[in-house]
């Protein structure tokens, strides 16, 4: 026993003239001295008050003092659909499909305008003064239907730009779900590995106590020491998954990784009925990528009959009428009021367009009345009649209908598509589920087991039927099946939340209970 200890000694003091600051044990440290666990755990911080400038320390201060703010699940959806900045851009696109829509009902309106004209020039040496003010219009009688599909593609695609929004909210939500049930797991864990080394610690203690007295073998030391390591690299390891955690769930959110944030500990399960018939035709409704891709398909067909309008003939009535009036000025005169000498003058009439095997034919009418003017004696009065062909200018129309029927033809395949993706991804969120509820049950069982064999150890070390290590041993097993049946409830809600997400209704299954 007197070399065993001299052999402690000798390793003690060979730990000191290296400088580690601690015994190569889980001995207690030497005053003021820091063991290298405790410089892992408080690396980050010791990270940040490395820099000795003061704005750093201040910095630091800052954050020492601030306490992080605890969000509940849906705080945490809010601030992530609010910072997302996919999200704000889709609302813009939102905006502008509602411009664009705004602009294909126009169109179907008539066009109207005002036009008012003053001009003075020369005529035979003698200056005149002419003034015009009149209200043009525009009416398109008929177009095939190209403005009203025009104007239906419009509404159509305010629908794709919404569900887009939706598709990327549900993807968002089910990342800060599943980023806020890890960093409520990984607290959870974080807990289980504090208490776990604080009843290790009581228990290397007493061991120590035990071979300085000389009545505990040096094996056993040599062992409760090794799984005292174990249970410091757990906690270490604990607190390094946490903010990892939070990293995690700072940047689904899209917040400061300076910023600090808490969650609300508890980590709870409610089991829920899970029928994949039910889940997949719901899904085929309320999925935001097969609603997209169902008016995709009828996107593309309103391409197509505004492209076969094109082969329909055109009728535009074009018109204008107004007030004009040309006189001389007098000599001792520097402008003239010629406001009640302004004469009603206008024009009507109409013109068609008639697409020919790729070519174009025109036919105008329009009548006109004008006012005299001052190289006139009298006003006018025209009839016209004008034609118009055009050779071959509207080989577009052909390609338009190929390319419209071609687009359609990838519409319906997309959409059959995911219809099958969304099938299989139904089919493995509820696979997952069942999966979860049966390794749920199985930690529940192995954390009863687990419970039932650290009272019987602890049963047997009373009675010197076991040692020590085997009673750190069984904590060991106990915290790991603990974290164990954490990790199920985790599992199952992520379960919960992808079902919800290949659904595409968030709380899908509170909406589902509420029927």
């Amino acid at each position: 026993m007197s070399q065993h200890r001299s052999l402690l000694a000798h390793i003690i003091i060979t730990a000191c003239v290296l400088g580690f600051g601690a015994s190569l044990s889980f001995a207690e440290p030497q005053s003021g001295a820091v063991s290298e666990v405790e410089k892992t755990q408080h690396s980050i911080i010791a990270t940040d008050q490395a820099s000795n400038s003061p704005a750093d320390a201040a910095a630091a201060d800052t954050v020492k003092i601030s306490a992080p703010k605890v969000l509940n699940m849906n705080e945490c959806i809010e601030i992530a659909v609010r910072n997302n900045l996919p999200l704000k851009t889709t609302k813009k696109s939102v905006k502008l499909a509602e411009w664009r829509l705004w602009e294909a009902r126009r169109n179907m309106l008539p066009k109207v305008g005002g036009r008012m004209e003053e001009y003075t020039g020369k005529i035979y040496g003698r200056r005149f003064y002419g003034r015009k003010q009149s209200v043009d219009f525009q009416w398109t009688v008929f177009h095939g239907g190209e403005f009203l599909f025009t104007m239906k593609q419009a509404e159509v695609n305010l629908k794709i730009v919404n569900r887009e929004y939706a598709r990327i909210k549900n993807e968002l939500i089910l990342q800060v779900k599943k980023g806020y049930y890890t960093l409520a797991k990984a607290k959870e864990n974080l807990k289980f590995q504090e208490e776990l080394s604080r009843d290790v610690a009581r228990i290397y203690e007493m061991v120590l106590k035990q071979s300085d007295s000389g009545i505990m073998s040096n094996l056993e030391l040599l062992n409760v020491n090794a799984q005292t390591n174990q249970v410091r690299f757990q906690l270490t390891s604990a607190k390094g998954d946490i903010e990892v955690a939070e990293l995690i769930l700072k940047q689904a959110m899209n917040v400061d990784v300076r910023e600090r944030i808490d969650v609300e500990e508890a980590v709870e399960f409610k089991k829920i009925d899970a029928d994949f018939e039910s889940i997949l035709s719901d899904a085929m409704v309320h999925r935001p990528e097969m609603q997209i891709n169902s008016l995709m398909v009828s996107y593309y067909m309103y391409e197509m009959k505004v492209a076969k309008s094109k082969s329909w003939p055109k009728i535009d009535l074009l018109g204008s009428w107004g007030l004009a009036k040309e006189q001389f000025i007098a000599k001792d005169q520097s402008d003239v009021d010629d406001v009640e000498d302004l004469a009603p003058q206008w024009y009507g009439g109409v013109k068609v367009s008639i697409p020919l095997w790729g070519s174009t034919g025109e036919y105008g009418y329009t009548k006109e009345h004008w006012v005299p003017v001052v190289s006139a004696v009298h006003g006018t009065e025209t009839i016209t009649n004008s034609y118009k062909f055009n050779f071959l200018d509207n080989l577009a129309q052909y390609s338009e209908k190929y390319a419209a029927n071609v687009d359609i033809d990838k519409a319906r395949q997309e959409l059959i598509k995911t219809k099958q993706d969304v099938t299989l991804e139904v089919k493995e969120a509820c696979f997952n589920y069942e999966k979860a509820l049966m390794q749920l049950d199985t930690a529940m069982n192995k954390v009863k087991y687990q419970e039932s064999d650290l009272e019987l150890t602890k049963f047997r070390r009373q009675m010197e039927e076991a040692q020590d290590s085997n009673v750190i041993e069984s904590m060991i097993k106990l915290a790991q099946e603990k974290f164990g049946y954490v990790q199920a409830i985790t599992d199952c809600n992520i379960a919960v939340a992808s079902i919800c997400k290949s659904v595409g209704i968030a709380d899908y299954f509170k909406k589902t209970e509420d029927k």
